[in-house]
């Protein structure tokens, strides 16, 4: 077994299932060392105002409680938990998050849906030899289904809100089967593809599927020896329609290789992918053992060597949005000098911290392509609702918030303003910093930190030290400071701002 240090864990909160897959990797390659699934049939337990009723939530925790010790001995940094469709849906998911964080210990990221088809592509990719081939990726999951089409990288990225759970109780309620029911629930799901055919139709080389639903079908294709070679076929499909229109309750249907713990929710992913092929017109899909959770872990793997994906994210953005980097750069690094010397104040892991502090200060103008007036509201907006490869939802409020307080009167990020969410809480201290930061170089100009300019951190605040030469040699900047004392005092921040002799 290797050594804790060269773990990493990665936990998907599935729709139907969560899923916990442990790794190392030796000469690049990936080593699976241990596997846990839950059936937890999260998305069951929302109602119609998208409530997690009390029931599931606990099997839920429950099941996080197990996880959580097979989780102890690798280190926090190495593992990346994320949520996917149910808590993206669920009102109340911030209740939810908190308390099951308290179970793992850990963070939950919830994805948006091409961040979740980005890592689910991620993970089938490296299922297979590399070979240049343009494949189309379809995972089909308890909330959701991602639809990918790319070659070395995702290029084509579709998250549709249909999936195996949820259609099953909307079409199937109780298990109950009729052909009415199937054909309604299969002219559904292409109601929700059809905006996306045209897009997506001939655009690949070869068709893969790397969820439980297509490899369940997959399998019984094989038992059934409806396909000879592995893959599922439109033929395979029709047969086990037709077998499934034969039963009035899904529990009666006997079909070899169909786990038992899959029974339910397979007539709404059957329906799904009978849409999914005839709409794109596939006529072979081959199974994939990889999915969502092995993305997850390449991806996080990654970051340790020198291939995090949100730094390639934020230099697109950077070039989107046309940023004065220069500019940029130096706030950035101004504001990380300072984060350095409160780092044992910081309440959040450092690296953490300073990433976010980093990037925000890299973004933080980057609404000035959209206009002046209130450029920090323009570009929080943009963060907060753009899709950013590589990012969870509360990284990008995160960024989002700091981007948003980078000027004027701090705003404590409710829903009028909209850059908060589950999982999220402001962080005053980082947003002094990059305040600050922005206030030493207003008039854009470079300029080196005098000595004997320093900050230092308490519970209290925070204080900037500045020599008094340079205070009287700045009139305009010492005035701004004197006004930033004032502005973070209305959200109970205190930050000080003293002037020592020369």
């Amino acid at each position: 077994m290797p050594a804790s240090s060269d773990l990493y864990a990665a936990l998907d909160l599935g729709s139907n299932s969560f899923h916990l897959l442990v790794a190392s990797f030796s000469g690049g390659k990936m080593q699976v060392l241990d596997r846990h699934k839950d059936m937890v049939r999260f998305a069951a337990g929302l109602d119609e105002q998208n409530q997690l009723d009390a029931a599931t939530q606990q099997r839920a925790l429950d099941s996080l409680a197990r996880i959580a010790e097979r989780l102890r001995n690798i280190p926090r940094e190495r593992i990346r938990v994320v949520g996917t469709n149910t808590l993206r849906a669920a009102s109340n998911a911030a209740d939810f998050l908190r308390r099951a964080e308290s179970v793992l210990g850990v963070p939950i990221n919830i994805i948006s849906g091409t961040e979740e088809a980005r890592l689910i592509y991620l993970g089938t990719a490296n299922d297979f030899s590399p070979d240049h081939r343009r494949r189309l990726v379809v995972d089909i999951g308890g909330g959701s289904t991602e639809i990918v089409v790319g070659t070395d990288q995702p290029e084509l990225l579709q998250s549709l809100p249909i999936g195996c759970v949820s259609f099953s109780q909307r079409f199937f309620p109780d298990g109950a089967i009729s052909s009415t029911a199937f054909d309604k629930a299969v002219e559904a799901a292409q109601q929700e593809l059809s905006p996306h055919v045209e897009r997506l139709h001939g655009q690949w080389d070869e068709a893969v599927g790397s969820s439980g639903t297509i490899r369940a079908i997959a399998r019984i294709a094989a038992a059934h020896q409806w396909s000879d070679d592995g893959a599922i076929t439109q033929d395979a499909l029709q047969r086990m329609g037709h077998a499934l229109q034969q039963v009035k309750r899904v529990r009666q249907l006997k079909l070899d290789g169909l786990p038992k713990e899959r029974i339910d929710v397979f007539p709404g992913g059957l329906a799904i992918l009978v849409a999914i092929m005839q709409e794109l017109e596939i006529e072979r899909l081959m199974p994939s053992q990889y999915a969502l959770r092995e993305g997850v872990i390449h991806d996080l793997a990654g970051r340790f060597e020198h291939r995090d994906t949100r730094i390639a994210t934020i230099a697109y953005f950077q070039k989107q949005y046309q940023v004065d980097q220069a500019h940029a750069e130096r706030v950035a690094t101004l504001a990380l000098h300072w984060l350095e010397q409160v780092r044992e104040q910081v309440d959040c892991p450092y690296h953490e911290a300073s990433n976010l502090l980093r990037w925000a200060a890299q973004l933080h103008e980057l609404g000035l392509s959209i206009a002046h007036g209130s450029f920090h509201k323009h570009g929080a907006y943009i963060l907060q609702n753009a899709d950013m490869p590589g990012f969870s939802r509360q990284e990008q409020a995160r960024l989002a918030f700091l981007v948003l307080n980078q000027r004027r009167k701090p705003r404590t990020g409710d829903a009028k303003n909209g850059v908060l969410m589950a999982n999220t809480q402001p962080g005053w201290m980082l947003v002094s910093l990059l305040r600050l930061a922005c206030i030493f170089y207003r008039r854009r100009r470079p300029r080196s930190v005098p000595e004997g300019m320093s900050v230092s951190a308490s519970a209290q605040g925070l204080r900037l030290t500045v020599p008094d030469s340079w205070n009287r040699a700045n009139p305009l900047t010492a005035a701004d400071l004197a006004d930033e004392v004032l502005m973070m005092q209305t959200v109970g921040f205190t930050l000080t701002v003293e002037t020592t002799a020369d």
